[in-house]
This record gives structure tokens, sequence and C-alpha cells, in this order.
């Protein structure tokens, strides 16, 4: 893995859940987190946090590491579709990255994609990165700054 010791990559320690991480690099209008194994508790406390950043700042932008999935975990997410339904409305994603390193992961990315325009919780642009270039995947989540296409999946 790449830039394993950077700061913004390591875990906070700010959640109960063990669906997911918040990482350092979450601050003002940007969630960060990693991804885990799908749950109920953990999609409500996801969606809690992009429903408190979207009423302070009116957007968010979201970096997910979507790591070491596997068939099973991708499955788990599925625990996502009720509380999308539900909870979608109150929050706005701007810009939204995802980044992995499993065919899971990067199939779970192209069905958002692929449903977003008649989804409740859909970004307003998405990219899929690999995990080599999960700095530039943060760097465009915070500053909107184009990649060159060669290190995103965006199409």
């Amino acid at each position: 893995m790449t830039d394993s010791s950077a700061t913004e990559f390591m875990d906070t320690g700010r959640t109960t859940s063990t669906m997911l991480e918040i990482l350092n690099a979450t601050r003002d209008d940007v969630v960060a987190v990693r991804m885990g194994t799908g749950t109920p508790a953990g999609y409500r406390e996801f969606y809690d946090l992009l429903v408190e950043k979207t009423d302070q700042y009116g957007t968010v932008h979201v970096y997910e590491e979507t790591t070491d999935w596997t068939l099973s975990t991708y499955l788990s997410h599925l625990h996502g579709i009720l509380p999308d339904l539900r909870t979608g409305p109150s929050f706005n994603i701007g810009r939204y990255a995802a980044i992995g390193d499993s065919r899971w992961a990067k199939l779970l990315y192209y069905q958002w994609r692929a449903i977003a325009p008649v989804w409740p919780v859909a970004p307003d642009d998405m990219r899929y990165y690999e995990l080599a270039n999960r700095r530039m995947a943060l760097n465009w989540v915070e500053t909107g700054d184009t990649n060159p296409d060669e290190n995103t999946s965006n199409r």
C-alpha cells in the first residue's frame, strides 16, 4: 500500500462502527472514510456525519477507501439501500471519489454510477481511483482540481 504512513490516511478513532474508519483528512466540507463490511449501524453513523457536514457547508465531498474487499464485503453493502432511500435526501454530495484495490469495490462503484440519475444518493461528480493514486483522489475531492484521465475511471 502506498502512502501508508501519511497522516491524512490514518484512522482518527472517532467512530464506534466496525463498518468504517473516519480518516484524518476529514475536515470542513470533506468526509474521508475507509469502508469495511457494511452494517445498518455503520450506515446510520456514516449518514449522520454526511447530514452534519451538509448542514454546516451545504455540500459535502467524500473520499471513500474500499480496500481488501471480497464478495462478502460487497454483498454486505446491500445494507445501504434502505438508508439511502430514507436519509439520502438529507445530504448533498458534490465530489465523490471511490478508492479501491479489488474488482468488488470497482463493481459497486460502477453500479452506483449507473443508477445515479435516479438514485437519491447521487454525487454531482464521481470518480474511481486505484489505491496507488489515493493522494490524487484526495486532492480532487478537496479542491476539485482535474486529474489526468489515465489515473481515474470517471467515464
